[in-house]
């Protein structure tokens, strides 16, 4: 009984802190406030070890959320624009190929791993996947997700931040979008649970986001226009918020600290790379600078597409971006792994 109890205080201490987060955060004006605000108050329940780990279905439930919201502005004009991109995605895709083949080889001389461990910490795209790919490889799993946490959360505090500096001012809500009526919302939202579902089944990377996109998409070109009610795009995003925050422990801070140091040095260095490739990108393609960095920028494709949204930085753009990376990153970083290796490139 005292365990429940323990139990049930963790939870309601966690969720009161990340709303309260938010909460300030968005009165103190700082850039994506119900993302960066949670994650700073959770963190803080974290390090007095008294957070409640997020449950599965939390997360999954936002990112069907996000992948339903972003996936309504697929109209056909959308994707007509996302078709001339295509050329663009590829060439953004290959580029996060190339640094994570030159971050490995600068991680594993920085934080003295071996070389599957350098590897899939640096490999930009599916962290899931990535980590789950780094232990047949005989990696160190905790690591590689270590990296790919602290990857994340620097990517999504700055590129926050540097969308704020540019001049970018959240939009909530979206500005002459109607919302769609409860029956539509909870009609699209059950749909996308069930794709989401049998994505996950057949092993499809990012199931329940690509799921509620797939579906949400679909609805927006046969005419359904609207957007999801603002409410539970504002939970969502403090579900995404909590899930960065609880990572941050003191463990976090004593398990291999030289490579969590190494990795946030790579990090800025991935992100300088990224700008320039952004800048050329964008002279190419015809788009947005910002929306063309959050397109290269090394985070989570459900943190880039709920900064971009926010923003009103092309979030069907940026989300085409990170996809197209996601599935090149899955189907090569194996055999450019090997190639690495067996070249020296990177030391076993």
């Amino acid at each position: 009984m005292m365990w429940d109890l323990d139990r049930w205080f963790r939870l309601v201490l966690t969720i009161g802190f990340a709303v309260a987060g938010g909460w300030c955060a968005f009165h103190l004006h700082v850039p994506l406030p119900w993302v960066l605000g949670p994650m700073v108050a959770v963190a803080c329940v974290s390090m007095a070890n008294r957070v409640h780990k997020q449950p599965v279905l939390a997360r999954k439930s936002a990112q069907i959320y996000i992948g339903a919201s972003i996936g309504l502005y697929f109209t056909p004009a959308v994707l007509a624009l996302i078709g001339g991109l295509a050329p663009w995605m590829v060439l953004g895709a290959f580029v996060g190929i190339f640094m994570s083949v030159m971050s490995a080889r600068a991680l594993q001389k920085l934080a003295k791993v071996d070389g599957p461990t350098a590897i899939y910490s640096v490999a930009l795209g599916a962290s899931a996947e990535m980590s789950v790919q780094a232990q047949r490889a005989g990696a160190d799993g905790a690591v590689v997700a270590s990296a790919h946490a602290v990857r994340i959360m620097m990517v999504t505090s700055t590129a926050s931040y540097i969308a704020w500096a540019s001049g970018a001012t959240p939009i909530m809500p979206t500005p002459g979008i109607g919302v769609l009526s409860w029956p539509v919302t909870l009609g699209l939202l059950i749909t996308a649970t069930a794709v989401g579902w049998g994505f996950q089944k057949i092993r499809t990377p990012n199931p329940w986001v690509l799921g509620a996109l797939l579906i949400a998409a679909i609805c927006a070109n046969h005419e359904v226009t609207g957007r999801l009610p603002d409410l539970g795009l504002i939970a969502a995003q403090i579900v995404i918020g909590w899930g960065l925050g609880q990572h941050i422990n003191r463990a976090f801070f004593t398990h291999a600290p030289r490579t969590l140091a190494s990795v946030a040095v790579v990090t800025l260095g991935i992100l300088s790379v990224c700008m320039v490739a952004a800048w050329f990108i964008s002279q190419g393609a015809g788009i947005a600078i910002m929306t063309a960095f959050l397109s290269m920028a090394p985070g989570g494709m459900t943190e880039m597409g709920i900064l971009s949204k926010a923003f009103g930085l092309g979030a069907p753009i940026v989300t085409a971006f990170h996809l197209t990376r996601i599935l090149t990153t899955i189907f090569l970083t194996k055999p450019v792994s090997e190639k690495m290796m067996s070249t020296g490139w990177v030391k076993p």
